[in-house]
């Protein structure tokens, strides 16, 4: 699995338990063992691979043992799409970009240092579908559109800093487009179930996108579970557990 390209977007790992899959296979055991379980001498993939077959097999839904290891990771999209990943919490949490204290770039636009699709995002030119299935063309002319909008928003949350209102005020006149970035740390359980979430078809254009890179890094982490999750759930619809 190669690193998606999925610019403007980013997810880059910061953090993360260092022998994740032996984690689950040891609370696997912790469950079931009448003796006390100490350190499992096991390697990783196969702790992974033993994980699959007596815990997950069969979407039996005891994901309980997943929610041991941890994982953070490093993500930018836009704020729209920020905050669709932090609807669904399960395990989890966030340190989101904070508009009441970096709102510098806004201003930036607002001056043309900056030009505003380094900072605020728009969907490219191209076909889409909205939720009722229903076909439509968004032009370039559209486009420029838009961010010529993003930048009369900067421009207005200028002038109000310039009055003196404070950032989380001034915030109010923005387009919700920005580009933001923010840490999510979260248990293996989580991951996948966001994955199960916001993986799907019908889940917006720009989470699918940012999933990629969210896959990319979990599958890279517990590659023998990632495996068996991508056969049995990905992108299936299934309810998360």
């Amino acid at each position: 699995m190669d690193a998606p390209s999925i610019e403007p977007f980013k997810v880059e790992k910061s953090d993360g338990s260092a022998f994740p899959q032996r984690l689950v296979y040891n609370a696997l055991h912790a469950d079931y063992s009448e003796e006390f379980v100490g350190l499992p001498e096991i390697s990783e993939d196969k702790a992974g691979k033993i994980a699959c077959e007596r815990l997950l097999k069969g979407n039996r839904g005891h994901w309980g043992p997943l929610e041991h290891p941890s994982l953070s990771l490093m993500v930018k999209a836009d704020h729209n799409t920020m905050m669709q990943l932090r609807t669904h919490r399960v395990g989890c949490s966030f340190d989101y970009q904070s508009m009441r204290y970096t709102g510098e770039r806004i201003r930036k636009v607002a001056k043309k240092e900056i030009d505003p699709a380094e900072v605020f995002y728009v969907r490219p030119p191209g076909t889409y579908w909205d939720r009722q299935g229903d076909k439509y063309t968004w032009t370039e002319e559209q486009v420029e559109e838009s961010l010529a909008m993003c930048l009369s928003s900067a421009i207005d949350y200028d002038r109000l800093r310039t009055q003196g209102a404070s950032e989380e005020h001034a915030r109010s006149v923005l387009c919700t487009g920005y580009l933001q970035h923010g840490l999510i740390t979260g248990s293996l359980r989580f991951w996948l179930h966001l994955c199960d979430v916001r993986s799907k078809a019908d889940a917006q254009l720009e989470a699918r996108q940012i999933m990629r890179g969210i896959e990319f890094r979990v599958q890279r982490w517990v590659p023998e579970i990632w495996s068996w999750y991508q056969l049995n759930r990905h992108r299936k619809a299934l309810l998360a557990p």
